[in-house]
């Protein structure tokens, strides 16, 4: 997997700029369970770009899942990634990578919008 230049621009932005958007259209556990690909990607990655990524969609996974939840994620994240097989979390690719991509996009075009703007 590797992560395009301007999802990690737009990602960084999401730092200061995240938005609840993303939880509206994923369940609470969706988002807990993006949150433990996140880390695991992270931890088996070696591309020093992508891995800057994967913090960054740990860190908005993360987020959304506390957000909607009202609950800490240390207080569900181990046993629920004890709980997956490491195919199991791998298959979570297909649904996790493009919700970040997409928020990856928003950030881009809210970036080029303020550009343009001259905001």
């Amino acid at each position: 997997m590797m992560m395009r230049n301007p999802i990690l621009a737009a990602a960084t932005a999401a730092l200061l700029l995240s938005s609840p958007a993303g939880a509206q259209q994923a369940t609470v556990d969706q988002n807990l369970d993006c949150a433990i690909w996140a880390s695991f990607r992270l931890g088996v990655s070696q591309d020093e770009a992508e891995r800057t990524g994967l913090m960054i969609a740990t860190a908005w996974f993360i987020g959304l899942y506390e957000g909607q939840s009202g609950r800490k994620i240390g207080e569900v994240m181990g046993a629920r990634a004890m709980a997956l097989s490491p195919q199991e979390v791998q298959a979570l690719e297909s649904s996790c990578l493009p919700r970040f991509q997409d928020f990856g996009n928003r950030m881009t075009k809210l970036g080029s919008d303020l550009k343009a703007s001259g905001g």
